[in-house]
């Protein structure tokens, strides 16, 4: 390890985030720095050193991390990744990076996870594009649904939100492959329960669905730009989030997306790339998915760890050879699964498919084919068979969607 690069301490995050500042190309406001250390886990927060000047950022967190199953695996977050403009191209993110890769490999953490602000960069330290996102439009007022909706919709306050949509949050995650923790503070930031420095209040509404009986199954956080056009409204609902853990709950939420009166269009961004609202409604064509882009990354640390930590769809035994241009996961693994439980471990056995790690963290979570990988030249077959048999092996029914940005 260069001795341009270390973990901070709590004296220097004032300096760490006005480094991060000029990487995100936003103006840190006072105070912020000790805000965003209650985020911070220090041995996991790196920093990039001319002399003592910081010129690059880098931070990671625990969190745990749902595969098919459903089951957990404990996975390390990265965020706040910069390098000063002054400094690049010195190496010191492959540094920084690689120094955090082999901690949360020593910590024991199955997997690594990032959302990449650029396409070309992560590829290199053995991220592969695993969970991808989507943005909906919809054309609300064709919008009619196939049956009738139960259940109501309660608009809500932030203090009543806060204290009821973590539980259905949580509920959800448990099932939604490729969700992440919230933590109180997340929370607390997102809904405005705590003052941010540079945070402005939100502009937006909060409503609860709930059952006849009074359960709380799903929520919804939006905003709304009114516009008229010949004194014809012609304005947009923006969904900010909206989480249900029952289809009655999912339907009634969207309905109620809708119906708001001087609206005509639904926006939804980030939504998963299978949204289930065209097979509620008579007219599919009324929504629109209008951008697809990858958004997880996701980086094997332990093989036998990972591997052995899902369910997989179809019984199958597969030697692997991975690939690691790190070095962390090198090696031959013995994958033996079933859609009940699943062992992995190191052999010597000769392998019948051949992958970089990155493609195996990109098929990890069961949303993208081994097969598509094999057609681009990722993949060496050596028995043939072996990557159809993954194929079937890893494909998950649940399509992985992360509603969380980190």
């Amino acid at each position: 390890m260069s001795d341009q690069i270390r973990t901070i301490d709590a004296s220097e995050i004032e300096d760490w985030v006005a480094c991060m500042g000029v990487g995100f190309l936003f103006e840190v406001p006072e105070g912020y720095g000790q805000y965003l250390l209650g985020d911070c886990q220090l041995d996991r927060t790196w920093a990039a050193f001319d002399d003592d000047r910081i010129v690059g950022t880098l931070r990671s967190f625990p969190t745990a991390f749902t595969v098919p199953g459903p089951t957990q695996v404990s996975a390390a977050a990265l965020t706040n990744v910069t390098v000063s403009p002054t400094h690049r191209r010195r190496g010191l993110l492959s540094q920084m990076l690689e120094a955090d890769l082999v901690s949360s490999h020593e910590r024991g953490e199955a997997i690594g996870i990032l959302v990449s602000a650029e396409y070309p960069i992560y590829g290199r330290f053995g991220y592969g594009p695993a969970i991808y996102g989507a943005n909906y439009v919809i054309d609300s007022p064709r919008v009619r649904f196939l049956e009738p909706s139960a259940g109501n919709v309660e608009l809500v306050d932030r203090e009543t939100l806060r204290a009821e949509a973590p539980p259905v949050y949580e509920e959800f995650r448990a099932t939604q492959t490729g969700s992440i923790e919230r933590l109180g503070r997340w929370w607390d930031r997102v809904l405005h329960q705590v003052e941010v420095p540079g945070a402005k209040l939100p502009r937006g509404y909060q409503a609860l669905y709930r059952t006849s009986s009074g359960d709380v199954e799903g929520y919804l956080r939006y905003n709304a730009n009114e516009e008229t056009e010949g004194m014809l409204p012609k304005g947009t609902l923006n969904v900010e989030e909206l989480v249900a853990v029952t289809p009655r709950a999912y339907q009634r939420l969207w309905q109620f997306c809708c119906e708001v009166d001087l609206l005509t269009s639904v926006r939804a961004d980030d939504r998963s790339v299978e949204e289930m609202l065209p097979w509620f409604i008579e007219d599919a064509r009324s929504v629109r998915q209008t951008a697809r882009f990858d958004f997880v990354w996701v980086r094997i640390l332990d093989v036998p760890r990972a591997l052995a930590g899902r369910l997989y769809s179809a019984n199958g035994r597969v030697v692997v050879e991975v690939t690691d241009p790190l070095g962390i996961s090198d090696g031959r693994y013995a994958l033996e699964a079933s859609p009940y439980g699943a062992s992995c471990e190191r052999v010597h056995e000769t392998p019948e498919v051949a992958m970089p790690v990155a493609a195996l963290g990109a098929i990890y979570p069961g949303g993208v084919s081994l097969g598509a990988l094999a057609r681009a030249g990722w993949v060496d077959e050596h028995r043939p068979g072996t990557v159809e048999t993954i194929d079937l092996m890893f494909r998950s029914a649940d399509v992985p969607w992360c509603s969380t940005q980190f």
